[in-house]
């Protein structure tokens, strides 16, 4: 087993984990970012749209931005958080702008602000070329300049948590299988979501839970997991797996039903509407069988050809490529998994009820509540990324001297579970499926007791079928812990979703579909038993970090 020692390890490879690794690193500290990948060339980031709610607008104010979020999230969000966000956006973007992001421009060279769903104010910022590679690519260059240490290639499997004070990680390289001890004074986890739990997905390869699951096994809360965003309008014909621009939406984009209906008609919002409500009045039109082919029409005739190549230039040049015309042809939509808005709790510096544990990201919860706001997540990622990598800087800076008489029979341990797994040759690509078919079916955006029951049931086989396999080749043993922490990711979620008996932003239950502030104005928390089984509590909505949660 290798070591390696730094002040602060980093894991993750998005926006999240670039920034925390930088700022820690102005902060004088000796900073490792780890990823499962390679940083700015891999994760949701390069294939997402890079859209940015800032509020720049002489308007427009962090106040009514953080206004604007706490309604839509329907004030489950953790205020220190979702502030922080708000506050810091505009300084993040300026940052980004000196560091060679280019953003669309007014004539007199201001940033163009564009209008989309759920906030009440054009905050809507955009890369000239509208897609994550041209935020990643810059990002990583910073990286590069600043001479950032980077281990590529590396899983972690789990905390390393001594005396209550999380001391690194335990992992392994994905190409050789070697395992790695990775000791650090403090840790920043912004290891992404977990849209790989569903069968239908615009995340990419390795979105699997890593983070949650860490935490889970660490004895850690995690809170809103039954909280999912579905992605309203994912491009099926021609075949794509491209989103549509959220701009459109506002723009006069429509949807219709093979009845020839306007889908958002009556959803209120209709172009403006959150991605919730959206998504929903979608998927029952699939589900009520006035669709075609599991996906419903997108009529783009009330936006003019020059908005759609302005606003949606990637729309645009699929449409071109595939000579189709957005004003004459058939153009097919279908909602998909997109963000968890649950996770890890922390304050508004990253910090978790931990010590020397931090997070950032879609892996922490607070900023978003019960539903994510249109184009918060970049901003979210950056903002906390950097707080989180500033506390971790300074908790490294005063953090007790570790013990080797405590850490390395812990380490050994891991160590051990993860050799063990390296003797095991059941592959786990079988139950990885199973746990997608289960969450897209059971779990997904329309909810009933009946199927989170089933899929809880269906689970708990699934997990027991995990624990048999592996692999002695690296890309097996990758697969079976990834498959582990998408199964106990899923449960979590199922559980949260169990537990909830209403319906709430990205929360719908067919069989609860009111709103119950009386009994529900709470976040759900929940932690894993020792006997393996997971349990859920009502915790107050902005709690402190460390409070036990209440039943």
């Amino acid at each position: 087993m290798r070591e390696i020692r730094a002040d602060v390890i980093v894991l993750g490879g998005g926006p999240a984990a670039m920034l925390a690794t930088l700022f820690s690193m102005q902060c004088g500290a000796d900073t490792l970012l780890v990823c499962k990948q390679s940083p700015g060339t891999s994760g949701n980031i390069v294939i997402a749209r890079a859209g940015h709610s800032v509020p720049f607008g002489e308007d427009d104010s962090p106040e009514i931005f953080l206004e604007d979020t706490l309604t839509g999230g329907a004030y489950l969000n953790q205020p220190d958080v979702a502030a922080a966000m708000c506050e810091d956006a505009t300084a993040r973007i300026h940052d980004l702008h000196s560091w060679g992001v280019t953003f669309m421009a007014q004539a007199d060279g201001s940033f163009e602000l564009q209008p989309q769903g759920g906030h009440t104010k054009n905050r809507g910022l955009y890369p000239t070329i509208n897609w994550g590679t041209e935020v990643a690519r810059p990002l990583r260059a910073k990286l590069d300049r600043e001479h950032a240490q980077i281990l590529e290639r590396i899983i972690a499997v789990d905390l390393l948590v001594a005396e209550g004070c999380c001391r690194g990680v335990i992992g392994f390289d994905t190409r050789s299988g070697e395992t790695l001890l990775l000791r650090a004074s403090a840790t920043v986890l912004a290891t992404g979501g977990a849209g790989q739990i569903y069968a239908e997905t615009t995340n990419a390869g390795g979105i699997t839970g890593d983070g949650y699951a860490m935490a889970l096994r660490a004895g850690l809360w995690l809170t809103d997991m039954e909280f999912v965003q579905f992605y309203p309008a994912v491009i099926k014909k021609p075949k794509s797996t491209q989103v549509v621009a959220p701009t459109l939406f506002p723009l006069g984009a429509r949807f219709f039903n093979e009845r020839g209906e306007n889908i958002l008609k009556n959803v209120p919002g209709g172009g403006q509407a959150t991605r919730d409500m959206m998504a929903r009045a979608i998927y029952l039109e699939i589900m009520n069988g006035v669709g075609l082919d599991g996906a419903i029409r997108l009529d783009l005739k009330d936006v003019s050809l020059e908005d759609i190549r302005h606003f949606a230039p990637d729309n645009a040049e699929l449409f071109e490529r595939r000579g189709v015309s957005p004003h004459a042809d058939d153009i097919y939509i279908a909602p998909k998994a997109h963000f968890f808005m649950g996770g890890l709790p922390t304050d508004g510096q990253g910090a978790t009820a931990m010590a020397g544990l931090f997070a950032a990201g879609e892996v922490a919860a607070g900023a978003h509540g019960a539903n994510r706001l249109s184009n918060n997540a970049f901003v979210e990622a950056y903002t906390l990324g950097a707080r989180a990598g500033r506390a971790a800087a300074e908790a490294a800076r005063n953090a007790p001297q570790e013990k080797d008489s405590l850490l390395q029979p812990l380490a050994a341990r891991h160590a051990d579970a993860i050799e063990c797994k390296k003797c095991i040759n059941a592959r786990a690509a079988g139950p990885s499926r199973e746990v997608k078919r289960i969450c897209w079916e059971k779990a997904g955006i329309v909810r009933t007791g009946e199927k989170l029951e089933a899929a809880h049931a269906d689970l708990e086989g699934v997990a027991r079928r995990l624990g048999d396999c592996g692999g002695g080749r690296a890309a097996h043993l990758t697969e079976a812990f990834e498959a582990e922490n998408m199964c106990l990711t899923a449960r979590a979620t199922v559980e949260a979703a169990r537990f909830r008996t209403e319906s709430r932003g990205a929360h719908y239950r067919e069989d609860y579909p009111n709103q119950d502030d009386a009994v529900w104005q709470v976040n759900v928390a929940l932690r894993l038993r020792e006997d393996g089984s997971i349990e859920a509590v009502k915790r107050p909505v902005g709690a402190p970090i460390g409070q036990s949660a209440g039943r």
